[in-house]
């Protein structure tokens, strides 16, 4: 980031230079900052999802209480101040002010390669898009950057431009029904009222965390954070950082990181064995031989370790070592920063409220035009589905062309479902070993927003009595952490969805 334009921030009262347009919750990690706040029993925590998902790198900015730092950008006087209350979270409140309107024939929630596929297909159709997406520029996570994208990104990007698709970026969907959507700043929590004809969803994933000791230390983060971390700003070089779960998604993890100069162990917990049927998949596509073949060239003096998962994570205020199980007993690691991730969980919460239903793998159900079943609501992406960037792109074709009346072309519909059948071999050869759901006992926390244990939960057999008796799930997250953890290993049936879909910040003062 050598020569960028240098600005001035208030931090907690001290005014400091960072980068210009660099993501906040990097920038703190940048100035040292690693724990962003205290946790309601007084523990330090810092940034773990990255993605706007888990709130734990809130802070108060500009006076607005509850702002997720991964979702803004550094500007110069910027006031920020670390959050350091320690009773319940006071998050949820909206700022009263009179409500903006919006109206449009197709709104498109989520400016991903799915949403923007959705949005140019459609527009390109004549229809009138709105794209509404929390981050503060278009790609989604996956084609996340600073300041020019990445060359496929710019293509769809470029294309929803030329057909006329219009865009409201730092705003999350909170509220709503068919025909119509509240959403919220993720700055301020000013709201806007769209009206619309249809909508497509194309809300992404979420990384799915599965506790062990020491998790929730400071530098500790999911795998994917750690990318949105680097591409937001963060430098790594010259530090030791372990990336470790399951999923192809570690690779490219470490790949980037490997790039910026950090020292990578890759651990994954699936092992050679049960991975073998997804090379042939890969044998099966040249386009996939050609990825996968630049990936693993690229880390080839990278140290990698299967059949290997975290049990242990030790440091004072932060992460310094972290205890693997390898096929060769515990291993102990020296670190500078763990990244932890054990696959993708959709994100399904706006679909949900919006009355969709939902699978039993957690995907929202569509059709062969992508059509909910809920009148004017069709889905796209990973929502419906794990199957990689190509995938998303299709599926969104897909919904799009559907959603402005048309039919989408067999051979279109075709792929949707070859790389559906690609999604099931992926899950397939990463499952889940059934170590890893008992890591998380006894005084291990499993909700961060509220410091619920995993003992304080054993006797519920809902979601609903966990949160009477304990208030797991909530916290400002709202359950996407610590509930999603609960469902994974079986424990607690799921609740319905009710908004607001997603905490926005308020004004206020913090308590010292």
């Amino acid at each position: 980031m050598s020569g960028d334009r240098k600005v001035k921030i208030r931090l907690d009262g001290v005014w400091v230079e960072v980068t210009e347009g660099v993501q906040l919750a990097a920038a703190l990690l940048e100035l040292g900052f690693v724990s962003l706040r205290r946790s309601p029993t007084g523990q330090p925590r810092g940034a773990l999802c990255a993605m706007g998902s888990c709130h734990e790198c809130r802070a108060v900015i500009d006076g607005h209480r509850g702002v997720r730092s991964c979702l803004i950008r550094v500007r110069d006087q910027m006031r920020v101040e670390t959050e350091r209350d320690l009773g319940p979270s006071p998050l949820g409140a909206l700022v009263i002010s009179p409500s903006q309107r919006q109206v449009a024939d197709l709104v498109v929630i989520g400016a991903g390669p799915a949403g923007l596929a959705a949005a140019s297909a459609a527009a390109e159709l004549g229809m009138d898009v709105l794209v509404v997406d929390e981050s503060p520029a278009p790609g989604g996570r996956i084609w996340a950057h600073l300041k020019r994208a990445p060359a496929e990104a710019r293509s769809w990007i470029e294309r929803a431009e030329r057909a006329g698709v219009r865009r409201l970026h730092g705003y999350s969907v909170t509220d709503g029904e068919p025909g119509r959507i509240q959403a919220t700043s993720v700055a301020s929590g000013e709201s806007v009222e769209i009206e619309c004809d249809r909508m497509v969803i194309a809300t992404g994933a979420r990384e799915r965390f599965l506790p062990f000791p020491g998790w929730t230390l400071p530098g500790v983060v999911g795998a994917g954070a750690l990318q949105s971390l680097i591409k937001g700003g963060l430098d790594v070089k010259g530090k030791r950082l372990v990336v470790a779960g399951t999923g192809p998604l570690l690779l490219a993890v470490a790949q980037l990181a490997r790039q910026q100069g950090a020292s990578v162990l890759l651990v994954e917990q699936a092992s050679y064995f049960n991975r073998i049927p997804l090379l042939l998949r890969v044998l099966q596509s040249t386009t996939r031989v050609r990825q996968t073949w630049a990936l693993w060239k690229s880390l080839r003096d990278v140290e990698k370790l299967s059949s290997s998962w975290p049990v242990k994570a030790e440091g004072h205020q932060r992460v310094e070592r972290v205890h693997l199980r390898t096929e060769n007993g515990i291993r102990i690691e020296e670190v500078d920063g763990l990244a932890v991730g054990f696959g993708l969980i959709p994100e399904t919460r706006v679909a949900e409220g919006l009355g969709c239903r939902i699978l039993d793998d957690g995907c929202v159900a569509v059709d062969h035009q992508q059509w909910t079943g809920v009148e004017g609501v069709y889905c796209a992406g990973e929502p419906t589905g794990i199957a990689g960037c190509e995938a998303a792109i299709d599926s969104g074709l897909v919904a799009g062309i559907s959603a402005a009346g048309r039919a989408p072309r067999a051979h279109l519909r075709a792929r949707v479902r070859r790389h559906q059948v690609w999604g099931a071999a992926l899950e397939a050869a990463h499952s889940l070993r059934p170590e890893l759901f008992h890591q998380g006992q006894g005084d291990v926390v499993l909700c961060r927003c509220e410091d619920v244990t995993a003992g304080s939960v054993d006797r519920s057999v809902s979601s609903r009595e966990a949160r009477v008796l304990c208030r797991i799930g909530m916290g400002p997250c709202q359950g996407r952490v610590c509930m999603a953890i609960l469902q994974a290993r079986g424990e607690i049936r799921s609740d319905s969805v009710r908004p607001p879909w997603s905490t926005s910040p308020g004004k206020g003062e913090i308590s010292r």
